[in-house]
């Protein structure tokens, strides 16, 4: 007799529930997701002891009658695919009809329901007990479906070994529903822990009352609204961080395909990329985007729990996403009133992964005209002195946008420098460090993008060309890319043997980006080669790299090497002129890597540090 054998129904359900039900949370999902499906209005969720002892789901949904409700019980019974072609489109949460037998199997379970039909007269009640049928009579049921499942795992001891503790089983079931209550504002949810309610929501048609009543309303202070872009045929709404909010973990990323929540690299890791420049490496946005979609081009079917997706076409996606974050900082970048200095905040950079803090806002850009560079004689140039410029300017005053590129002094007092590298500032109750070479960066960052965006940067001609030797794949590179360098300031070209051809491996420089001339010639071209190729490698897709802008990337690698060649006095007026400019761009609280520009330091934190 051979060895293999087919599996009973009892073992059958036991091994699909180790697939669809990991835990407790997993039950309330499945549930909820089929009261949902079922076109509830209202849903109350009751758990007791990390949801091992009792999990109950009520709803006021379509009910069913008899057969349907013993039928829910077998194994790939479901009412919402019919033929292999409705995989493709699908729009319900659940699909599959595993869930249901899958907790019966390994619980003692009940299930009372009544449709919304006027020939019901009485619901229907199952009792199961390890996947066993062992009761089945009327109930007086209201309209509507109540599951209760009582001693999970029960018949499975070596599942149960492996659950956490009550409190961290409690705290994923309350996290599970908390998603699906955002994921589905127009449904009332009602939540109850031993007894004791722990939330009730009402139905409402506004997302941001839904994230209020959950979160609170500090979240939705760091958040601003994305309404509604379409980017062919898909649309995205909800809520994004403001430029400048920031988490070291993923924990408040909720991504939402056809109103299912999702895992998905492909989105958090867009998003990080999309606010790259204006938040640290190590911190990520705070998110809850809806995506809406043909289902044909999203398939649901490729995970167990259904937690993750493939999508026919990610490269739209993650346009899609960048328009969002786009769209977001652009609002911000808008803003003529930002609030004043006094009320930043604590910096991202010291933000904790559980703090919920005010903004930081986001100021607007001082205008570069005719393609004015930042930077002239490895010195900063400052406006002519005058006699209003020892006066105090008020806060407000110095946060108004004037439209130019003139600068007031900030209203700091300047205190003094830290190893030529940092400014100390005192103001209000506190002080801040700038990191000087940081803060040229952004600035220079800002004002370059403006000149490359209207033309080209102001060259200079070299006394005599340099010739520069690469690698025939360098050459090759440097070629292709030969009008996108002269926008930069650079004039090469091919020299020597092989110059008409790709072959070549040396290439003449006739002219330099002004900004750059004290960088060695040598050192300019390996470096902007390098940042640029960079830039190129982080985003393969095609449609991508149209998005961001190669100005961007010409923008960074400049003000980056100018910033390092710079050098400056590290006295008052430097320190206060610096600032200022600082504190007009459009985000001056990191480097276009996200390298911080300044730390500000409370004195209730200069106070904590001295205590014992």
């Amino acid at each position: 007799m051979g060895s293999i054998r087919l599996l009973s129904d009892l073992v059958a359900s036991q091994v699909a529930a180790g697939e669809v039900v990991e835990r407790p949370a997993s039950v309330l999902k499945e549930l909820v997701e089929n009261s949902i499906d079922a076109g509830a209005q209202r849903i109350e969720v009751l758990f007791a002891q990390g949801g091992l002892k009792v999990i109950r789901i009520s709803d006021d949904g379509c009910g069913m009658d008899r057969s349907d409700a013993l039928l829910s019980l077998e194994r790939h019974a479901t009412s919402k695919i019919r033929t292999l072609e409705d995989l493709s489109v699908i729009g319900t949460l659940g699909f599959r009809g595993e869930a249901v037998p899958s907790i019966a199997s390994v619980s003692r379970f009940r299930l009372s329901t009544r449709p919304r039909t006027e020939d019901s007269l009485a619901g229907t009640e199952v009792i199961v007990d390890g996947g066993k049928i062992v009761g089945v009579s009327d109930s007086g049921q209201a309209y509507g479906t109540q599951i209760e499942v009582k001693d999970l795992f029960y018949n499975v001891p070596a599942r149960r070994k492996f659950l956490k503790s009550e409190k961290t089983e409690t705290a994923h079931l309350l996290e599970q529903l908390q998603i699906l209550a955002v994921a589905h504002p127009e449904i009332a949810f009602t939540c109850l822990h031993e007894e004791r309610e722990v939330f009730r929501l009402a139905a409402t048609n506004s997302l941001a009352v839904r994230l209020r009543d959950l979160y609170g309303s500090s979240f939705l202070q760091g958040m601003t609204e994305v309404q509604h872009i379409e980017v062919e045929e898909i649309n995205v709404h909800g809520f994004l961080a403001r430029p400048g909010e920031g988490r070291s973990d993923r924990s408040q990323q909720l991504f939402f395909i056809n109103g299912r929540m999702v895992r998905s690299p492909l989105l958090s890791m867009g998003l990080r990329e999309a606010c790259d420049g204006i938040l640290p490496k190590g911190l990520h946005p705070q998110a809850v985007l809806f995506f809406q979609m043909d289902p044909a081009i999203v398939d649901c079917n490729v995970h167990p729990a259904k937690r993750e997706v493939r999508f026919q076409e990610p490269g739209k996606i993650k346009v899609a996403l960048l328009r969002a974050a786009q769209e977001v900082m652009g609002n911000y970048a808008r803003v003529t009133t930002p609030l004043p200095l006094q009320e930043m905040g604590r910096p991202y950079s010291m933000v904790r992964s559980d703090a919920v803090h005010p903004f930081l806002p986001v100021i607007q850009p001082a205008l570069v005209e005719d393609g004015s560079t930042f930077v002239q004689e490895k010195n900063i140039s400052f406006p002519p002195e005058t006699e209003d410029q020892n006066k105090q300017p008020s806060a407000d005053a110095l946060l108004e946008h004037q439209g130019s590129g003139s600068c007031e002094p900030p209203p700091y007092r300047y205190v003094g420098s830290i190893a030529e590298r940092y400014f100390v500032l005192e103001e209000g109750d506190g002080f801040t460090l700038v990191e000087v070479r940081a803060a040229l960066e952004r600035i220079t960052y800002e004002r370059l993008k403006g000149s490359l965006a209207s033309g080209m940067l102001e060259r200079q001609q070299l006394l005599l060309s340099e010739i520069i030797e690469v690698s025939a794949s360098q050459c090759a590179w440097i070629m292709a890319h030969q009008a996108f360098l002269e926008k930069a300031g650079l004039e090469v070209e091919a020299f020597g043997q092989g110059a008409t051809g790709h072959a070549s491996k040396s290439i003449k420089i006739d002219t330099i980006p002004v900004l750059l001339k004290e960088v060695p010639v040598t050192q300019l071209v390996h470096e902007l080669m390098s940042d640029i190729q960079s830039e190129e490698a982080k985003t393969k897709d095609p449609v991508l790299q149209g998005i961001r802008m190669s100005e961007e990337a010409l923008a960074r690698s400049i003000s980056r090497m100018t910033a390092k060649a710079q050098k400056i006095a590290y006295d008052e007026t430097t320190a206060m002129m610096l600032l200022g400019d600082l504190i007009k761009c459009e985000f001056p609280y990191a480097t276009p890597s996200g390298r911080p520009t300044m730390l500000q330091f409370s004195e209730a934190e200069i106070e904590q540090k001295f205590r014992c």
